[in-house]
């Protein structure tokens, strides 16, 4: 399996670097992309993604589920053993999706960061953190504890 950090306001074309404003947060989601990559092969790039995969939106309206750390590991160990090709994380732009957008994308998983409105810069990075988190918990490794 695979992840994939699709991000929405990047076209077919663009390089995902150019579609940050903020090169720092483009720098963290570099750095996590890489850490999740000791584990499972991971890549940024626009959505949607071609391949056929479970797809996990980033929703910040009501309908989306805030977890805890442990319980996305969960869902994350959900999706490894469904034998699932790849695990795309969607994350939308600055607007956000219209309910029409989320119906036609047929999400397994509303993820949410809770109440919080985060830019989407850093949605992503909050994500690829996240992920990276539930695979240490997985692995039982120390990161998760902060040691």
């Amino acid at each position: 399996m695979r992840v994939r950090f699709s991000l929405s306001w990047i076209k077919p074309a663009q390089s995902a670097a150019k579609a940050f404003k903020l090169a720092a947060a483009f720098s963290l989601l570099q750095e996590y992309s890489s850490r999740i990559s000791l584990f499972l092969p991971c890549e940024i790039g626009s959505y949607p993604s071609k391949s056929k995969s479970c797809l996990w939106v980033c929703e910040r309206e009501k309908k989306g589920v805030a977890v805890s750390s442990r319980d996305l590991a969960r869902e994350l160990q959900k999706v490894m053993n469904s034998g699932a090709q790849e695990l795309q994380v969607v994350i939308g732009g600055p607007d956000g999706f219209t309910a029409q957008e989320l119906g036609a994308m047929k999400p397994s998983f509303l993820w949410s960061f809770g109440p919080l409105t985060l830019p989407h810069e850093l949605a992503a990075v909050v994500a690829a953190e996240q992920v990276y988190r539930a695979l240490t918990i997985l692995k039982n490794m120390p990161y998760h504890m902060g040691h």
